[in-house]
């Protein structure tokens, strides 16, 4: 017991600065939420002597304020400083504010479910995708958007790499399968991205938008009704049924592509996207995503490393595309002295990015 940690309240003044980095000024009550702090310091070395299986670890204040400003702008929303008070001065409703909050730090910090993970947001694995796409984020942001085509095609670009996040903090808090089940997402995303990169299928991508929105209700009747007049005419020019509706409000836009053969393809993914895609080479694990996806026996019977493997391997191999596809648009849309700086720090983390993909393939 004797070598517990006594925890202490920072001063009022780092408190204050603490707040002010999370954005927090202008208000007349942080001597209320200042008071709680207080008393979430005093409670927490109550608890230290009282349960012997706390750990004895030092209180990430920052942290530890972060929960109790978000517990606090949530429970007192469009309250007046008076109003907050009065009901402070509730004392069973003042320690239940307090032991929340520490209840919330607890199990973030000291007590949180944990099913065991093969990674963590250190892992090279991880760490070394997670820096790139937060680099090519950042250029994303920096490029104009001279038409609405443009402004679609960026907005899938940064969507694929949203989903490549996604499925980083899958994998880095231990759901493997759902992290496969994500993957899918992006493959088909990535799929889509190939055919859409030289812009000439936009328009088309942009009226099937469009035909999905009328078709869920998502625009007024009128709107909507004028586009099914368009939709039924598209339909009637390719020999289709009003059954081939749904699929063709889909898939549809792969028509325009030169290579599309209708004795050939088919509006769907598989041998419509994909094919045209030229990315069958994903086609059998997409099929098991699609298992996991839709809770096939697969989901609850298979390995966890392997589906570990599968997703890392497939997580890296659509990314290297996307961020090809990236790379051509970003280049073409730079002067001369951006491009020679964007290439060579491209390079830097390609390497990496190669070097954990193929010890991935050796694992």
């Amino acid at each position: 017991m004797a070598n517990k940690i006594e925890h202490r309240p920072l001063d009022y003044s780092d408190f204050m600065q603490i707040l002010g980095f999370y954005g927090l000024k202008d208000r007349d009550d942080f001597d209320l939420m200042y008071e709680i702090y207080e008393h979430i310091i005093m409670t927490a070395n109550i608890h230290q002597k009282t349960f012997s299986a706390l750990p004895s670890a030092p209180l990430e204040h920052p942290r530890l304020i972060l929960f109790l400003i978000n517990d606090y702008m949530y429970r007192f929303a469009n309250m007046t400083k008076a109003g907050i008070s009065k009901a402070l001065d509730d004392e069973v409703f003042f320690a239940k504010v307090i032991n929340v909050i520490i209840d919330k730090y607890g199990g973030e910090s000291y007590f949180k479910y944990d099913q065991g993970t093969f990674l963590n947001r250190y892992s090279m694995e991880i760490s070394t995708l997670n820096v790139y796409i937060n680099f090519i984020l950042l250029k994303i942001r920096q490029l104009q958007e001279h038409s609405d085509a443009e402004k679609l095609y960026l907005d899938l670009l940064k969507s694929a790499f949203s989903l490549c996040q996604t499925i980083i903090e899958l994998l880095v808090h231990g759901f493997e399968r759902d992290a496969l089940s994500s993957w899918r997402s992006l493959h088909e995303l990535e799929a889509a991205l190939v055919l859409l990169e030289d812009q000439k299928l936009i328009s088309h991508y942009q009226q099937h938008i469009i035909y999905n929105a009328a078709f869920n209700k998502l625009l007024a009747k009128e709107e909507a009704d004028e586009v099914f007049v368009l939709l039924k005419k598209d339909l009637k020019e390719r020999g289709l049924k009003s059954k081939d509706m749904r699929r063709f409000i889909e898939y549809g836009w792969i028509s325009y592509h030169e290579d599309f053969d209708p004795n050939i393809h088919k509006y769907n993914f598989r041998d419509g996207v994909e094919t045209l895609a030229k990315l069958t080479h994903s086609r059998e694990t997409y099929q098991v995503a699609s298992e996991v996806a839709h809770s096939s026996p697969i989901m609850l019977f298979t390995n966890r490393r392997y589906f570990l493997k599968l997703t890392l391997i497939h997580l890296y191999r659509s990314f290297i595309l996307i961020e090809n596809l990236f790379a051509n648009t970003y280049i073409a849309r730079s002067d001369a002295m951006e491009k020679e700086l964007y290439l060579a720090i491209r390079k830097f983390y390609l390497e990496d990015i190669n070097f954990v993909y193929n010890q991935i393939l050796t694992i």
